[in-house]
């Protein structure tokens, strides 16, 4: 009975015990890292999506935070402690439904963003769901901005970029900062990882003329909030910052542990219009009488003959 018992204590003990992680992320990594910060949802076609709990009304990504210079190129330290997760890897959408939503990605990067520099502003919005890479290969922004509408751009004076406060521009006058920039955004996707070089250093000193000091990227091991200690950033991340794969679609589609994507029908919910008839816009389908195939006999034929028409007003039969 002895032995029994210790068997039965050494294999509750190893279920109990926190698993070393394989050096690999995973949809299992970030369900259960970011649970307690939010809430998971099925977005149409994205599938499984995470949005955060407990933010401002009006919240946006890359919002509480600040950026720093790094071999990467401008690296986000964010003040949230689920940071780590949702603005270094996958993508930002906004659901009309649900807010803000992060759809899970598997590479890691120093920001997933585009910029906009010119007129004396700086503004940088999350980058799509839609937007994957190939390995060595370059991508530059063009005035199309990847679909990403004015309501996910932060712009801040040019003079403020290289500091850890921003003074953020009035909603209202986002479309006009947007108007005096010029999209810059460039990224670089190599075997040792992926590089925003959209932005220079040497253009944020000339504007600002202070001196951008560099900041090591350090990987920290445990999740927590982003931290920077000298000239040092310690940023959490469950898997190396080297991209394991040559496409980052090919990724995403072998990630089995997450849910198929939910049909958009699902998740929409069809809405009664008034009318002036105070009616449904919309009409139930009636089913069609068959046409009768009987033939009329030679008396019905002569009576619908003599029967009068109504032929409108002032006309005759």
């Amino acid at each position: 009975m002895k032995k029994i018992f210790a068997a039965i204590l050494f294999c509750s003990t190893l279920l109990f015990v926190p698993q070393k992680s394989d050096g690999q992320v995973s949809f299992q990594v970030f369900y259960s890292s970011l649970r307690p910060y939010g809430q998971w949802v099925s977005v149409g076609a994205y599938g499984n999506c995470w949005r955060p709990i407990g933010v401002p009304i009006g919240w946006r990504p890359y919002v509480d935070g600040h950026w720093v210079w790094t071999d990467y190129g401008w690296t986000w330290v964010s003040d949230e402690p689920w940071g780590w997760a949702v603005f270094h890897y996958g993508r930002w959408a906004f659901d009309p439904q649900f807010g803000w939503v992060w759809v899970p990605g598997y590479v890691w990067a120093p920001a997933w963003v585009e910029w906009r520099w010119g007129g004396g502003y700086c503004g940088w919005a999350p980058m799509p769901p839609g937007f994957h890479f190939r390995v060595d290969v370059v991508v530059r922004g063009d005035a199309r901005d990847f679909g990403v509408g004015f309501g996910g751009w932060n712009f801040i004076r040019a003079d403020d970029m290289g500091r850890d406060r921003y003074g953020y521009v009035e909603r209202g006058r986002v479309r006009g900062a947007y108007a005096r920039t010029r999209n810059v955004t460039e990224f670089r996707f190599t075997s040792n990882g992926v590089y925003a070089a959209g932005l220079q250093r040497e253009e944020v000193e000339r504007v600002t003329r202070r001196r951008i000091e560099t900041v090591n990227v350090v990987r920290a091991n445990e999740a927590g909030r982003t931290r920077v200690e000298g000239h040092q950033v310690h940023i959490y991340s469950p898997a190396p910052f080297k991209p394991d794969v040559r496409d980052e679609q090919v990724r995403a589609r072998d990630e089995h542990a997450a849910p198929p994507p939910a049909r958009v029908h699902e998740q929409r919910v069809r809405q009664r219009v008034a009318t002036h008839q105070n009616r449904p816009a919309y009409r139930q389908r009636v089913e069609k009488q068959p046409a009768k195939d009987a033939k009329k006999t030679k008396d019905e034929k002569q009576r619908d003959r003599a029967r009068p028409r109504d032929n409108g007003p002032g006309r005759s039969r």
